[in-house]
């Protein structure tokens, strides 16, 4: 019932935010690891590059003579150079050189001062935008789109003077297909991991309501085991304390005395019995006895039962039946008494001499409802979402001072759900309040009680 929903509310909180943390854990985890990875792959890139670079430009600089000429004997030495504006033929040398320019996606550039291209060693797609001042490390584009890392070195002659620069590349190819890859994992392996995540945060906060929840069962039992054992002394008190009123000689302080016990047994009394049947409704030790019940008849022996309270209060008690059929639902109809008679009685209680209570039976389609409404003190907005919580007093203590034990709505609440019903409620300070009990009529009602 109403605990049942505040467990099972706080549950799903508690699963929210272990699924939010194991989560961002994860995120954070995979993002980290993600990144870990990209800076090994470029480090090893960076490593390949530098040692390529370095053996091919020492291998150069021992033979270069003419700054911007490419020598016979660099052709010789890198099979497959093709230079600029001449026809490029095809690589057959087994060298490691071209072997890397073919199958790794390296790629080697000569350039000149100036930093236009003048030979090239790899597949001739890679067409890159030849730069003024070439830097050292950088990462670029070629003019199809690919991603590449390129070394650049300063070569020299010979004789020690400037030719040009040695640009060593190497495509991220690999690097993006990895990425795609783990993009169409992403996007189809994320919903599957939140749902474990989800299913996990659910057992976790599962585990830790479990405790909460047998604690609140065993202050349930003693609840009602207390109430219980309390009766019989009441019950003897209470006919003892009417005994020592009913003798015929008695001190008026004693008897002051006696009647000041009398009503506090009587509350005691009335306090052990509603912490004992709310108790039992609320662990369904009270079984409901189911039958079609007339709305009709209850609200109408209900006005005739509380108008001598109405009328000694000086309230204008009415009772409007929004309807000339008979409105039946699946209950019972003592529960149902008791609870609709609550809160009638509240609404009296509560509201000032000439106000007016008014009793509305009305039907719809699957819902009888039934409103108390009242033209009374009110309930301000900060007391509204807890006046259904045991022992909750709205305005201090008035509950105190019409002699209630702050248990009522709370056995309202408890036999309409029991019913598969709601209750709701709209008040505003000194203009009054409104009750609805909504109950599934009897054809519904039936699918879930009957």
């Amino acid at each position: 019932m109403h605990q049942n929903r505040l467990f099972n509310r706080t549950r799903i909180q508690l699963t929210g935010f272990y699924a939010i943390a194991i989560g961002l854990i994860t995120l954070i985890s995979g993002c980290a690891i993600h990144l870990v990875m990209i800076r090994a792959f470029e480090r090893t890139v960076n490593r390949e590059l530098d040692t390529l670079a370095g053996t091919v430009h020492d291998t150069l600089e021992a033979v270069l003579q003419q700054p911007g000429i490419v020598d016979p004997v660099a052709i010789k030495l890198l099979p497959g150079l093709c230079q600029s504006g001449s026809e490029c033929l095809p690589i057959k040398s087994n060298a490691k050189i071209a072997e890397l320019t073919q199958k790794q996606g390296y790629c080697l550039r000569l350039l000149n001062l100036n930093g236009r291209e003048i030979a090239i060693l790899g597949t001739k797609k890679h067409e890159f935008v030849d730069r003024n001042s070439p830097l050292h490390w950088e990462t670029t584009t070629d003019k199809h789109g690919e991603r590449y890392h390129i070394h650049t070195l300063k070569l020299k002659t010979i004789n020690n003077r400037d030719w040009g620069y040695l640009q060593v590349a190497q495509s991220f190819h690999q690097l993006d297909e990895y990425m795609n890859s783990l993009h169409l994992i992403l996007i189809f392996g994320i919903p599957l991991i939140m749902l474990l995540i989800g299913g996990t945060s659910w057992w976790l906060s599962g585990l830790a309501m479990q405790p909460i929840y047998q604690s609140y069962q065993q202050i349930q039992q003693f609840t009602a085991d207390a109430a219980h054992e309390l009766r019989t002394p009441l019950a003897v008190t209470r006919l003892a304390v009417e005994s020592a009123l009913d003798a015929e000689i008695i001190a008026p302080e004693t008897r002051s005395n006696l009647e000041i016990a009398q009503r506090q047994v009587h509350h005691l009394s009335s306090l052990a019995e509603d912490l004992l049947w709310l108790s039992r409704l609320e662990a369904k030790q009270i079984p409901l006895n189911l039958s079609s019940c007339c709305l009709n008849d209850l609200v109408s022996d209900l006005e005739e039962e509380l108008a001598p309270l109405a009328i000694a209060s000086l309230i204008d008690l009415r009772l409007e039946i929004v309807t000339n059929q008979p409105i039946y639902i699946a209950g019972d109809s003592n529960r149902l008494y008791r609870s609709i008679a609550n809160l009638i009685h509240n609404a009296i209680q509560y509201t000032p001499t000439g106000g007016v209570v008014t009793i509305r039976l009305e039907s719809s389609e699957r819902n009888a409802k039934i409103a108390i409404t009242d033209n009374g003190i009110g309930i301000s907005p900060e007391d509204l979402p807890h006046i259904f919580d045991r022992f909750y007093r709205v305005q201090g203590d008035r509950s105190r001072h019409t002699g209630g034990t702050g248990l009522g709505l709370a056995i309202v609440q408890a036999i309409v759900q029991a019913h598969h019903g709601n209750i709701q409620v709209d008040s505003q300070i000194d203009l009054g309040s409104a009750f609805v009990v909504n109950l599934p009529n009897i054809q519904y009602q039936s699918l879930h009680l009957l």
